[in-house]
């Protein structure tokens, strides 16, 4: 009887054993898993994650950290994290972190780079007390740009509205000062304030177009348009213009009928900027030429003039609003300084992409490229 109580109870031991032995393999694969998804979450993350365990060695990053900062993990993980980053700012932050234990978070621009992140960097508490921190690195380099593009673009309205407001607002005090009574000064000052009266007008719906064409979210009404056609009526209009500078406007278009797939009041808009641009920037007595061919599934479109040209350092930058060469000579021309970024804008809203060649005092090259 007692050995086979015994007996009994050694199987009984060893089936607990195995139930045991079981429960721990579920519980390791369990831990495993969640191991696992863990790493697989911060793969996933757009933002560098870096953890430092309690001796201030790297246990990980993850691969957008990896990417940022052109590091290979199998050359970080395990070292100090002052061997992985030559930057003091961001050792300090961890280091401070280490020792205090609690978070510290700055925006900082890395070292020798144009890059910007707000780095967050955190202590780490687990069961058994204090672990390490976690450093998180955002990238806000491109929200950066957009905050700086945005302060410039309000410096840049307030200056353009300002200049002809101040002007407007000085002649009428004039006027009302006694010299409406002076027929010759009076018929003078209101010519003025009537020029810069248009100017405002003009910048006012520049501005408002470049910001219906940015919010615009219907799709383009496009249809066929002939392109010689669309340029007589544009250089109808400017008719007055060109003769006065007395430009010769040659036209190069093969094949003919010549069509380009746009919507006409857009498209309009756009080649009227360009033509205007190089009538107002052409040396008396100077040419324009305008080509247009098919190339590679694309209407290819030049407008080449004699005049002023860009010079090589100011090139990337015509297409920005408010961006002028010449400053002076673009406001004595009566320009807003946003007619090639309206063109920019247009184009791109048609699928097509516009640059620019020239050479300082030796003319310029506008190249379009639209689908066909």
């Amino acid at each position: 009887m007692g050995l086979f109580n015994l007996r009994k109870l050694k199987k009984e031991a060893a089936s607990h054993l195995e139930s045991r032995i079981e429960d721990l393999k579920r519980r390791l694969d369990d831990s495993e898993g969640q191991k696992n998804r863990a790493l697989a979450v911060l793969e996933s993350m757009v933002e560098g994650v870096m953890v430092v365990d309690s001796d201030q060695k790297v246990l990980l990053v993850n691969s957008r950290m990896s990417r940022m900062f052109d590091l290979k993990k199998e050359g970080v993980e395990h070292r100090h994290f002052w061997e992985v980053f030559r930057d003091p700012r961001i050792n300090e932050m961890i280091e401070k972190t280490l020792k205090e234990r609690v978070s510290a978070s700055v925006e900082h621009s890395i070292l020798l780079s144009d890059s910007v992140f707000q780095i967050q960097v955190s202590p780490v508490f687990g069961e058994g007390g204090f672990l390490g921190v976690v450093a998180v690195f955002h990238d806000v380099t491109k929200l950066k740009e957009l905050e700086r593009t945005r302060s410039e673009f309000v410096a840049n309205v307030s200056h353009e509205l300002k200049t002809p407001l101040t002007s407007i607002l000085g002649f009428v005090e004039t006027l009302k000062e006694g010299a409406i009574d002076d027929p010759e000064h009076r018929l003078k000052f209101l010519q003025i304030i009537e020029e810069h009266s248009k100017k405002l007008n003009s910048l006012i719906e520049d501005l408002l177009q470049i910001s219906k064409l940015e919010s615009a979210k219907e799709g383009l009404r496009k249809e066929p348009m002939d392109f010689e056609k669309l340029l007589g009526k544009i250089l109808k209009i400017l008719e007055m213009p060109i003769e006065s500078k007395k430009i010769e406007v040659r036209l190069e278009i093969h094949p003919k009928p010549f069509s380009i797939l746009a919507e006409p009041k857009l498209i309009e808009q756009a080649f009227s900027n360009l033509i205007d641009n190089a009538v107002k920037y052409n040396h008396p007595g100077g040419d324009i030429i305008i080509k247009a061919f098919y190339e590679d599934g694309f209407a290819v479109i030049q407008v080449t003039d004699t005049g002023v040209g860009i010079p090589e350092v100011d090139r990337e930058r015509i297409f920005e609003r408010f961006y002028r060469v010449d400053r002076s000579r673009a406001r004595d021309s009566g320009g807003t300084g946003l007619g090639l970024s309206i063109v920019k804008h247009i184009i791109e809203r048609h699928g097509g992409r516009i640059t620019a060649r020239s050479e300082a005092q030796k003319g310029a090259t506008f190249i379009i490229r639209l689908p066909r």
